[in-house]
C-alpha cells in the first residue's frame, strides 16, 4: 500500500472538525492518505517532552472515518513518521503479527507455569556431565 502526504486542507475535508481529536493533537504538522484514500494519518506536537502523537483513521462500512490507532509519547517528530507509515502501509499485516505475538506470549507463560521440562540443548555441554549413554545432560535449565 502506498502512503503520501496530503496538505492540511484536504484532511481537514475528508475529517470534519473533531474536538476531542483537536484537543488531544494540540498542533497538528503532518497529514498522511494511502492511495485508495481509506486511510488518513496525522502526526501532532502534543504537551510535554516526549510529546509527538499520531492518529490512524479508517473508513468504516458507511464511509465514515473511524479512530483505529492513536499513540502518543514519541521523542521525536521523525520517529513518530516511521511509526505511523510503517502501520499505515501494513496494519493488517501488523495486526496480525500482535495477535501472532499475543498467542505465543501466552504459550510461554503456560510453559513457565509447568513441572521442569526435559531441554535439548543445542550447543555442547562440558564433558564431564554428560552421559553418552543417552546423550543428555544432568544440567537442569530454566525455561
Amino acid at each position: 500500500m502506498s502512503i503520501k502526504t496530503i496538505p492540511r486542507p484536504e484532511f481537514d475535508w475528508l475529517v470534519p472538525q473533531n474536538s476531542v481529536l483537536e484537543s488531544w493533537m494540540v498542533e497538528q504538522v503532518e497529514w498522511f492518505s494511502d492511495t485508495s484514500g481509506k486511510s488518513l494519518g496525522a502526526i501532532a506536537k502534543g504537551k510535554g517532552v516526549a510529546g509527538w502523537n499520531y492518529v490512524i483513521l479508517e473508513r468504516d462500512q458507511k464511509g465514515i472515518f473511524q479512530v483505529r490507532r492513536v499513540m502518543s509519547n514519541f521523542f521525536s517528530l521523525e520517529v513518530a513518521r516511521v511509526d505511523l507509515l510503517l502501520w499505515m502501509a501494513g496494519s493488517e499485516k501488523i495486526a496480525k503479527i500482535d495477535v501472532l505475538l499475543s498467542m505465543v506470549e501466552s504459550e510461554k507463560t503456560n510453559c513457565a507455569n509447568q513441572a521442569n521440562l526435559p531441554v535439548l540443548l543445542t550447543s555442547p555441554a562440558p564433558s564431564e556431565v554428560v552421559d553418552r549413554n543417552s546423550e543428555t545432560t544432568d544440567i537442569e535449565l530454566a525455561v
